[in-house]
């Protein structure tokens, strides 16, 4: 009897309880035998971050100060299960102290943290990662931009919204509206032209990009938004260069990437239908370069 009693007394280890902690919040806890503190922080914190994503990601200080807290919460739950285990000398197993219990747990974790972020992908809200230099210089690649997927359900597009569109491929792709339903336009040595509304295109400077020499201007569409501009001197490709007086049809637009000689845009795929479009780019959320951090790029002049 006495040797079955030494076999369920096994001291907990400080860390075993770290390593377990850092794998999935929570288990440490469930390791040293806290089976409601283990539920508390494992749900609690699951809760709170996808609760961030949701209610906060539109806010930038606002969501940094969240996870700032969501960092704390689980350095606590972290910091608290490796003192128990140091000071647990005694301890008595629990029937759930076995191996594969903790490996079902990370398999639960990770699956909830899976949902988590799909959930999260479906909101309104939603982060995304520059992947091109199309929408330089607003947008730079390695960029993580937000994006309100649901601003279109009360509004319609309109000019200078850098929008979320999807492509006939499935896949998402970003320009800017210059053109919208029945105006008559045209695009001439990269800069768009309209006909009977007031626009124009100022040079500010000159600069490089990669290796090449570019020239930046600042467009301002009809309804006053103003944003920069890059194209360079000779044209990577004629057929980017210029384009007919056309006349976009209605429940359309015509979009034009910021960067335009990098812009596979609508003078290649033609005109983007009200149904493609998904939602608008509002700021900059973050960049390597930290002046560029929260810039917003909806701004009307």
């Amino acid at each position: 009897m006495e040797n079955l009693e030494e076999k369920k007394i096994k001291p907990r280890k400080a860390i075993v309880a770290f390593l377990l902690s850092v794998l999935v919040v929570g288990l440490g806890q469930l390791y040293n035998g806290q089976l409601k503190k283990a539920l508390f922080f494992f749900f609690g914190i699951l809760i709170y971050a996808i609760g961030i994503n949701i209610f906060c990601i539109a806010y930038f200080w606002v969501y940094v100060v969240a996870f700032i807290i969501l960092v704390i919460l689980w350095l606590c739950a972290v910091i608290e299960a490796t003192l128990t285990a140091h000071k647990s000398k005694e301890y008595e197993l629990k029937s759930y102290n076995k191996w594969y219990v903790y490996f079902l747990s990370v398999v639960i974790g990770y699956f909830a943290v899976y949902v988590g972020e799909d959930i999260s992908k479906k909101t309104r809200y939603r982060l995304f990662k520059a992947s091109s230099d199309t929408s330089y210089p607003n947008i730079f690649a390695g960029d993580r931009v937000l994006g309100d997927f649901g601003i279109y359900k009360h509004q319609e597009p309109t000019y200078g919204d850098l929008v979320v569109f999807l492509m006939p491929d499935g896949t998402n792709s970003v320009f800017r509206i210059v053109g919208m339903p029945n105006d008559t336009l045209s695009v001439e040595n990269q800069l768009v032209k309209y006909k009977n509304k007031e626009f124009s295109s100022k040079l500010i400077s000159t600069l490089f990009f990669e290796e090449y020499e570019m020239e930046e201007f600042v467009e301002t569409l009809p309804n006053g938004v103003e944003y920069k501009i890059i194209r360079s001197k000779i044209p990577f490709y004629q057929e980017m260069n210029s384009l007919k007086e056309t006349v976009v049809p209605s429940n359309s637009y015509f979009l034009l990437g910021d960067n335009r000689n990098l812009s596979a845009d609508s003078r290649f795929i033609g005109f983007v239908q009200r149904e493609q479009i998904q939602g608008k780019l509002l700021s900059v959320y973050f960049s390597k370069d930290f002046k560029r951090i929260n810039i917003s790029l909806s701004k009307e002049q």
